[in-house]
């Protein structure tokens, strides 16, 4: 709070709603939006002739917290791109453009059916689909995998760990005992979706994300590489998306022919 006599409500330090809203990047109407609404506006410290005034360094702090907000890192990362993309989008954007523009016009055949003759619902399907496959065909463009994958496992080898010594804290168990953790591995529920996701969009690279886990899991542990299957397979059952068949194709494919751990 700002004291009455405190030299911040002096006239000039004092700024008024069209001050306050250009400090803050908006407009005035903007400002009185938000002080309407549950935007975090900071109730001003004074009233002249009816309207409301700002102590500058209240001002400058909303200033400083509205920089600092989710909504604000976003402005801010993607403030030098005309269409007010993060930089991450804008190359995607930038990419599919210049794949689709080969596919509607540097392509003939697909060119041409922008007679408008030929411009029907059915030809524009076709282009649609032909368009929509690029972008799913183009997603280990978007998604580094590699680095995908790796925090994948490293999140999954965090989540069991915890389990682990919950388990051994709660049952003091020790030794021997450690044999039967495995039956007591849990994933959390986002680190379930993600593994979940990641089998779906790009099982080729997950398989090899979980040969890593079951490695790493045998090391830590002396875990069998079934027992890790059998596991990972549990928390998706219950958080992922793959149906059940899937699940059942997918991890026939994991089990190893001869479990020798």
């Amino acid at each position: 709070m700002v004291d009455v006599s405190s030299s911040e409500l002096t006239a000039g330090q004092l700024l008024g709603a069209p001050e306050m809203a250009e400090l803050g990047g908006i407009n005035a109407s903007t400002l009185r939006a938000y002080s309407r609404g549950d935007n975090e506006v900071p109730l001003p410290q004074a009233t002249v002739g009816g309207r409301d005034q700002w102590a500058r360094a209240v001002a400058e702090d909303w200033v400083e917290a509205r920089r600092r907000s989710f909504e604000g890192i976003g402005a801010a990362m993607a403030a030098e791109d005309r269409d007010s993309l993060s930089p991450g989008a804008a190359e995607g954007r930038d990419r599919f453009a210049t794949d689709f523009q080969r596919t509607l016009f540097d392509r003939p055949d697909v060119r041409k059916r922008w007679v408008l003759r030929q411009r029907n619902r059915e030809s524009v399907a076709e282009v649609a689909g032909e368009l929509a496959w690029t972008v799913a065909a183009s997603l280990d463009r978007i998604i580094p995998t590699e680095h995908l994958g790796r925090v994948v496992r490293a999140a999954v080898m965090h989540d069991w760990q915890e389990s682990l010594d919950i388990y051994a804290g709660a049952k003091g168990t020790h030794g021997e005992g450690a044999k039967q953790w495995h039956r007591h591995l849990n994933l959390t529920v986002p680190v379930a979706k993600m593994l979940d996701w990641y089998i779906r969009h790009f099982p080729a690279n997950a398989y090899s994300s979980i040969g890593d886990i079951q490695r790493e899991a045998h090391e830590r542990w002396g875990m069998a590489k079934t027992d890790a299957l059998r596991a990972l397979r549990s928390a998706l059952s219950l958080d992922g998306e793959l149906t059940e068949q899937q699940r059942e194709t997918y991890f026939a494919l994991l089990e190893p022919h001869e479990d020798t751990d």
